[in-house]
Parts: C-alpha cells; structure tokens; sequence
C-alpha cells in the first residue's frame, strides 16, 4: 500500500508543473476578487481531485498495469490506494487553500470568514462524493471513454441541482415561510451530506473493487 501511494505521489511531482500552472488561476482570481476566496477554495479541491484520478490513467500507459499486478499488491490494495490518495489529497488541498482564503479575508474584509468555512466544507464533500463516481468510471473505461461519461454525470448533478434550486425558491413565494417550519439547521444539513458522501463511499468501493476483480492484465 505505501509503495503504492509512493509512485502515485511520485507521477504527481513529475507533473507538478503543470499542476500549478492551473492552480495559478485560480491564486490569480484570488487576488484580483476581493471575495473571490469561496471560488478558489472550490477550485483548488475541485482541480485536487482531477489531479489524483489522474493517476488511474498514468498507470494503463505502456502497460503499467501489467507490471503493477506482478509486484505482491493486491487489486484491493491498488483500489484501498486510490481512495486514501484522492480524498487525503482533496483534504490537504482544501487546507491549504482555505488558509490561502481566509488571509484574502483579512485583507480585503469584505467576506465572512464563517462563510468561507461553510463554503469550503461543502465543497470538499461535494467533491468526495463527485469522486466516488469518478474511480469506479476510470477503472472501468478508458480515459477518454470515463471522462465523457463523468462529464455528463456532472452535467445531471447541475441540472438536478437548479431544478431544485428553482423549485425551493417557487415553493417559498408560494407558501410563504417555505420549509421554515422543518426547522432545518445549517449542521443537520451537514451531517445530511456526511451521510450521503460516507454512503456513496461505501458503494464506490466495492464498486471499484469488484470492477478491478474482473479485469485481467
């Protein structure tokens, strides 16, 4: 397993470069924004999460997974290392780039850093539960074929999401206090999302392992 999580972090370096010259983008509208530091916190872990998937595809080149499948790793501990590279990334990035936000706040004073938090959280979730269908996807396909399919899964989780959106702010003007009387708070909306990411985790694993499984190299 840690050797495995050595190589990963070892392509991710050798990229590194171009790594952040796509972060760089989003440190550039951090600076330019005065309360750009919600879009860049969402951007760095979003980017973070291309970044470590990324890694599945580097490993099919030249028949690399061949030569990995003779090492004594099993494809349950290349699975178990994917999921601990990706969301321990996603993690660090989302630290590292709320730090980098919240000095933005301080400077400018023109967001709450409470806000931010919140933002930040929901957005790291968001993305873990993004990721959950991202590895299953890339192990099964190809990554032109994975990408396309991710692409359009995004895509429904958006549309989803305005739907919805539209149809809680019709329901407010309709019937006025909305789902006030649902008493819902800010942290059982939280846990709300904990839930469902730890759900979506739990099934993507055995999703993924069950794919690796059946493949032969």
């Amino acid at each position: 397993m840690r050797g495995l999580l050595m190589k990963d972090l070892e392509l991710i370096k050798i990229n590194m470069k171009m790594y952040l010259a796509v972060f760089l983008i989003g440190i550039i509208y951090l600076v330019a924004q005065e309360n750009g530091s919600t879009f860049f916190v969402a951007y760095a872990i979003f980017v973070s999460i291309s970044v470590s998937v990324g890694t599945i595809s580097y490993d099919g080149y030249h028949h690399g997974m061949k030569f990995l499948m003779t090492l004594p790793v099993t494809k349950k501990q290349y699975v178990q290392s994917k999921y601990l590279l990706s969301f321990g990334f996603a993690v660090l990035v989302s630290v590292i780039s709320l730090l980098l936000g919240m000095i933005r706040i301080q400077i400018s004073g023109k967001q709450e850093a409470e806000d931010l938090l919140i933002s930040a959280g929901t957005a790291l979730v968001i993305s873990c539960i993004i990721l959950c269908g991202m590895i299953p996807l890339r192990l099964k396909y190809e990554a032109e074929k994975s990408r396309i399919v991710m692409v359009a899964v995004v895509v429904v989780i958006f549309l989803v999401a305005a739907a919805c959106k539209e149809l809680y702010d019709v329901y407010q003007k309709s019937f006025g206090k909305g789902l006030q009387f649902l008493d819902i708070s800010g942290w059982q909306i939280a846990v709300g999302l904990i839930v469902v990411m730890m759900i979506c985790l739990a099934v993507s694993v055995k999703a993924s392992e069950r794919i690796m499984e059946k493949k032969e190299f």
